[in-house]
């Protein structure tokens, strides 16, 4: 009798732990590193943005516009971690969401630059997706 309650007593026990630990390992397993192409490079996007950023440094920005285009990043990137985080939104509805970001972000910028700096960002912008349609590497941005 004491045996059979002692055994009875430990799979409920083992039940309890199996359950307990089945959280952690679903977690584990949503923790997926980032994408990476065969090449090691980082994902489309990252490499999007890193050319956006090229593209503004080869502006001649004023420190005041250096200034607001870092505070309008910053504000972006912590909008898009909201939305990221937000588990109540479909994944369609974060891509809309996303996208809105983005757009609202790049006609802020649009409006800090002077109209030369606008006519170059364009050209630059332009001769990336011309290289990128080919295939190949953008060109030398222009002077």
């Amino acid at each position: 009798m004491k045996r059979f309650r002692f055994l009875q007593q430990s799979a409920v026990l083992a039940g309890l732990l199996a359950l307990c630990s089945l959280p952690a390992t679903v977690r584990a397993q949503d923790a997926t590193p980032p994408p990476q192409s065969d090449s090691g490079q980082p994902p489309a996007h990252a490499r999007h943005g890193q050319a956006q950023e090229e593209e503004l440094a080869k502006l001649n920005l004023t420190d005041d516009q250096k200034a607001q285009v870092k505070k309008i990043h910053e504000d972006m990137k912590t909008q898009v971690e909201a939305v990221k985080s937000d588990s109540t939104l479909s994944a369609d509805q974060q891509h809309a969401k996303l996208g809105a970001i983005r757009k609202s972000s790049h006609e802020q910028v649009m409006q800090l630059l002077t109209p030369e700096q606008r006519k170059q960002l364009k050209a630059d912008e332009m001769a990336r997706k011309a290289a990128h349609q080919q295939g190949g590497q953008a060109p030398p941005p222009q002077q």
